[in-house]
């Protein structure tokens, strides 16, 4: 495809600008899509303010989106010029110890070459996905879901993951910390599959709080210097004994089955494991520096057999079944939408998490405009 077109490149840390650039080329097994609307993850600030998981620059990130297939190469044959669908650059290089042996996503490729980390991302008009593979990388949305919404999709999938890795069943304490996207997907997954789970969520912001109530919290707890989460917790579940640890004063632990820490704060971290019950499953969710140092006491983990449980999973597949059902909503999650040109301001949202929650940006002037919870 001929032409140009506009893309925001990270250019250095904390600075980005706008090009006008060519369309990208295609190669035979690669598809070139047009974004109608983008969403801004967590994880495209520290990329922006310090270049974390950036593989060089400059680089054009974002990773959350709902394109449209405008042209396939020679040797794809199942995905269609006009498609409409969300999903993520996946590509493997065939010759290391883990393809060998048939694990795929163990690549380092996988995340090497990760959409807007290692490839160029989604804020821009058009992006690439390479190696394009139907319902592994793309994942066609139904018409139950609207373009504003399929952004979404990509957050979605992490809770639609991690929610079946940490062991429920049903009935469990849940506590999540953290009421951004990720912590709300698992809060609606939870919700979806284990409705009789008490879930209790977890942020200083009331804000978020309020978001995390339409999304089917039974508890929410906002801490403060004076009164951390894990004494509310403990109020309302009470403490868990463990060895030698008995009764009040000797244990702090709470009756809390499974903790998911959704903030990247080493601190909330360390609480985590204090809190979780005796056996209790811990999974850590956000994104982490390499510098990051958690204060966790040893005698957590070894008098309370704290089970970890890695969050770095998702589900495409089940976050677009639940969103085309209706177990998944994001109208409410979604707090601004911002044209591409105005990427920086967004990012200035995105990073008040006071007032926001899910940023988005319309990236096709063309697109439809759709309700969301818009805040000035």
């Amino acid at each position: 495809m001929e032409g140009t077109m506009r893309a925001w490149f990270i250019t250095a840390p904390g600075k980005m600008e706008m090009r006008e650039v060519p369309i990208p080329k295609i190669g035979p097994k690669d598809i070139l899509f047009k974004v109608s609307y983008a969403a801004i993850c967590g994880g495209d600030l520290p990329a922006f303010k310090k270049g974390s998981y950036l593989q060089h620059y400059p680089i054009t990130t974002g990773h959350e989106f709902t394109g449209y297939v405008v042209e396939v190469g020679d040797e794809v044959k199942d995905i269609p010029v006009g498609l409409r669908f969300m999903g993520t650059n996946i590509q493997w290089c065939g010759e290391c110890e883990a393809c060998k042996s048939g694990n795929f996503f163990a690549c380092d490729d996988v995340t090497r070459k990760g959409l807007g980390f290692g490839v160029n991302g989604v804020f821009a008009e058009y992006s690439v996905l390479h190696n394009a593979m139907l319902n592994i990388s793309v994942y066609p949305l139904p018409d139950s879901i609207n373009d504003l919404e399929g952004a979404t999709c990509e957050p979605m999938c992490v809770g639609a993951g991690v929610a079946d890795i940490t062991g429920l069943k049903g009935g469990e304490r849940v506590a999540i910390y953290g009421a951004g996207i990720i912590g709300q997907s698992i809060l609606q997954t939870i919700k979806a599959q284990w409705p009789d789970c008490q879930v209790a969520m977890i942020n200083r912001s009331t804000f978020r709080l309020d978001l995390a109530k339409q999304s089917g919290a039974d508890y929410v707890i906002s801490p403060t210097a004076d009164k951390p989460a894990i004494d509310s917790l403990r109020e309302l579940w009470g403490t868990s004994n463990y060895a030698y640890h008995y009764g009040p004063g000797k244990s702090e632990a709470v009756n809390v089955d499974v903790v998911y820490e959704c903030t990247g704060n080493p601190d909330i971290v360390a609480e985590c494991f204090h809190a979780v019950r005796n056996g209790g499953t811990v999974c850590l969710v956000a994104g982490y520096s390499d510098d990051y140092r958690a204060p966790i006491a040893p005698a957590d983990l070894f008098f309370k057999s704290v089970h970890y449980a890695p969050g770095l999973a998702g589900n495409f597949a089940k976050s677009v079944q639940y969103m085309a059902e209706g177990k998944f909503k994001t109208t409410h999650l979604i707090t601004h939408v911002f044209p591409l040109e105005e990427l920086p301001k967004a990012f200035e949202a995105a990073s008040d998490t006071k007032h926001s929650c899910k940023v988005c940006l319309k990236v096709d002037p063309a697109a439809p405009d759709y309700p969301y919870n818009k805040q000035d």
